[in-house]
């Protein structure tokens, strides 16, 4: 297969396309060793009705999508896209030592104890994280594990094939971030240094914490030192529980709620309360309460993350946040969930990794391109 790429598309070039319930989102990288030049990026709205049937859908994307590509005058073939949701397991487990070969045999043995869906419904793909580990007094390997639908994959297949492009992976959001970080971060030299990394949506919140794999690498010099995902979590409280809320209790119309959203803003301190009640500015004080109150229920389901990832025994604090997705954008979203967690916060930029970086992109656009960057920077090689 890579043979057939480097065939008739030899240059590294995959255009990352996320797919989102609200918009499409691309990125498309070039790579030469290790730099990398920023040669598009575009967002485009979906108007999709809730009740548009789902071929009618699944055209309109690949119509969408085959359009932007002919208008961006983009050369390449190749796309990556990926999947998140309830659709998608990842469960990260140990097993007795066995060769590469003899695991792929029975990885579908394996995995049926782990994944609550029917083994025969689902595409099963693993990455082993510490192929040597000694415990309860025998040979292991720990080993992240993702069963993921068939009919959902099929589904963005058929979209990228329909666009007229080659679909070359289907990932998971969280790792294509996973990829993001990585190459923001460089490699790791603090053992009990780990990151989180949280996307604000519009149907849900990817979650996951990352470690990194120091003390791996050093007693198997062919491991590269990275971080990796240890918890993955989808937190079904995103962009449409803003929408939701916004709309019933400001009574504004559901079609002009993302507009407002992009003036919106959490009052935090003092002073800005103050200036708020000064003048009356009623909209602002009952806005920033309603969406603290969604922000609440968020940050309750992000601290029984971090209880679970303590109580599992890794010993690694987490260092800082990085967040990302359209939803982020919403004013001073960025310190609350500092003021609540206590975790530094940034804000996850795709382009920070290129020298020449577009300008007067707006943030929510901007902070909504770090799944499709994530996925740009994927390697036909590594596939």
């Amino acid at each position: 297969m890579k043979k057939y790429f480097k065939s008739f598309f030899p240059e590294d070039e995959i255009l990352g396309i996320d797919i989102g319930s609200y918009s499409i989102k691309f990125v498309l990288f070039s790579k030469n060793n290790d730099k990398v030049i920023l040669k598009n990026w575009g967002y485009v709205p979906l108007f999709l009705k809730d009740n548009t049937d789902p071929a009618e859908k699944k055209a309109i994307i690949a119509d969408e999508i085959s359009k932007y590509v002919k208008k961006s005058g983009i050369k390449t073939k190749y796309a990556a896209t990926s999947v998140s949701g309830n659709s998608v397991i990842i469960r990260y487990i140990k097993l007795p030592k066995i060769d590469d070969k003899e695991l792929k045999d029975k990885i579908y043995a394996e995995a049926e104890a782990f994944i609550p869906f029917d083994i025969n419904e689902v595409y099963l793909s693993y990455y082993v994280t510490n192929p040597s580990i000694f415990e309860e007094g025998q040979n292991k390997i720990e080993l992240v594990l993702v069963a993921a639908k068939k009919e959902i994959v099929d589904e963005k297949i058929e979209i990228i094939n329909s666009s007229g492009l080659i679909p070359v992976l289907i990932d998971v959001d969280s790792f294509a971030l996973e990829t993001l970080i990585n190459k923001i971060e460089g490699d790791p030299k603090d053992d009990f240094k780990s990151i989180m990394a949280i996307n604000m949506g519009n149907k849900v919140t990817n979650l996951s914490i990352l470690i990194n794999n120091l003390n791996v690498a050093r007693e198997i010099p062919q491991i590269k030192p990275a971080y990796y995902s240890k918890l993955v979590r989808d937190i079904f409280v995103a962009g449409n529980s803003f929408d939701r809320a916004i709309s019933k209790k400001m009574n504004i119309d559901a079609d002009k709620v993302d507009e407002f959203k992009k003036t919106a803003k959490v009052l935090l301190t003092d002073d800005d309360k103050l200036d708020a009640i000064k003048n009356y500015d009623k909209f602002t004080i009952l806005s920033s309460k309603v969406i603290t109150g969604v922000m609440k229920e968020l940050v309750n389901d992000i601290s029984r993350s971090i209880d679970f990832f303590i109580s599992s025994g890794v010993e690694a604090n987490i260092s800082k946040i990085y967040l990302c997705g359209g939803v982020s954008s919403i004013k001073n979203i960025n310190m609350y969930l500092y003021d609540e967690l206590k975790i530094p916060v940034e804000y996850l930029n795709p382009f920070s990794i290129v020298e020449n970086k577009p300008s007067n992109i707006p943030p929510h656009i901007l902070n909504s391109l770090s799944v499709a960057a994530g996925l740009s920077l994927r390697r036909i090689e590594d596939l």
